[in-house]
């Protein structure tokens, strides 16, 4: 007897610690522990699972850290904000997967798939918020490259920039100033090429030599020439002042992009998320990667859920319908045991109502009796007093008294 009580007692000393490392992720994934002890064959398969869902936990923690720091620039709030996003993902995981409905087999029935489609689809969701902000910042050198060319689109579109008014106005004066120095350089170069290969007998009379011809291809140089060189004296000096002001004028609009790309790199999450839109757009290898990224993340969140309904019955489960049945037969008892005590003493406060009626039923009776007999002794004793004053009566005036009952 003793050696099997023994034996037993080591039995419960086995099982009441799985080790540090499965009791920690069975925590994770919200198993009984004290049920899931007794099924040594099942701790690989949640502890696995746990660690899915802390690792998904995890990665949300830096996903939020990293969308704060890019919001407020402030390395405490970020660390506190992903912790808080960390367990806020961590027991939502944790509550998806421990309400989810299996019939116990290893494929997946249409039934687990209606019951498990609002959890689906939250996964999801929940697997392209955690992925963007990590995306961002495995593409952030390309995203501070698109943040300078966005904002110096969005400067070169400003109406409103009075820089960007004048720098406009001033390329414009100095582009029609070079587009007509180009023309009369152009007509120069060609009064030159035709000069020479008139010269070398190439030309339109095909002799050799300075003949009219020749002469008058000479004035039309001569007269493109001073063309040309009045035309740069005469605006040398303004097209100088336009380069001048157009330099000044970008090194404004620089430092104002410089400003605008600061802001974008220290607060501007929804500018940082705009310019990777646009890489995205423009760039089908970059939104391949991403699509790629988001799609790994998603099976990542959606894995427990879908684990869950092709995951056949083990031991663990086996264990566990007992120990659920064996709780609802407890509570069962219980609620009956109680029902019998709330009835009882119903019965008995009836009982004891009773009685109280009964007793008060009973004096009210005595008191009854007792006033019916004090009301008949005094009637009685009243018509003896009457009795005697009207015997009274006839013996004072016999005559009258028998008249006067006559009359009445």
């Amino acid at each position: 007897m003793k050696t099997e009580d023994n034996t037993q007692n080591e039995k419960d000393q086995e099982i009441k610690w799985a080790g540090l490392l499965n009791e920690f992720l069975w925590v994770c994934y919200g198993v009984n522990r004290k049920v899931l002890r007794q099924c040594p064959t099942e701790y690989a398969k949640y502890a696995g699972q746990g660690g899915l869902i802390l690792f998904t936990a995890l990665m949300a923690a830096l996903s939020g850290g990293y969308a704060f720091w890019t919001i407020f620039d402030d390395q405490s709030i970020a660390i506190l904000f992903g912790i808080f996003w960390g367990l806020l993902i961590f027991n939502l995981d944790r509550f998806i997967v421990n309400t989810m409905y299996s019939d116990g087999k290893y494929t997946i029935s249409w039934g687990e798939i209606c019951a498990g489609l609002p959890r689906i689809i939250i996964a999801i969701f929940l697997g392209i918020v955690i992925s963007t902000p990590l995306e961002m910042k495995i593409f952030d050198d390309r995203i501070q490259w698109q943040i300078t060319k966005d904002n110096e689109a969005r400067m070169m579109l400003d109406d409103n920039n009075q820089d960007v008014v004048r720098k406009n106005k001033w390329q414009k004066e100095l582009s029609n100033l070079q587009n007509q120095e180009n023309k009369l350089q152009k007509n120069y170069d060609i009064a030159i090429d035709e000069l020479t290969k008139e010269g070398i007998g190439k030309g339109t009379s095909g002799k050799i030599g300075h003949g009219p011809i020749y002469e008058d291809l000479e004035r039309r140089k001569q007269i493109a020439e001073k063309a040309l060189n009045d035309f740069r004296k005469e605006n040398r000096a303004t097209m100088e002042y336009l380069q001048k002001q157009i330099r000044d004028t970008e090194s404004i609009i620089d430092e104002q992009m410089s400003k605008r790309r600061d802001l974008g790199e220290k607060k501007g999450f929804c500018v940082r998320y705009e310019a990777f839109s646009n890489i995205k757009k423009e760039s089908s290898s970059v939104y391949t990667v991403s699509f790629f990224i988001t799609l790994l993340f998603i099976i990542i969140e959606v894995m427990p859920t879908f684990l869950k309904m092709m995951t056949a019955s083990g031991p663990y489960d086996d264990m566990l319908r007992y120990e659920m049945h064996r709780v609802k037969l407890l509570a069962d008892k219980q609620i009956s045991d109680l029902n019998d005590e709330v009835n009882t003493l119903v019965i008995i406060s009836t009982k004891k109502n009773e009685e109280k009626i009964q007793a008060e039923l009973k004096a009210n009776k005595d008191l009854i009796e007792q006033a019916a007999r004090i009301q008949s002794e005094l009637l009685h004793t009243a018509l003896q007093e009457w009795r005697k004053e009207e015997l009274e009566k006839i013996k004072q005036n016999p005559s009258t008294y028998i008249q006067t009952n006559t009359k009445s």
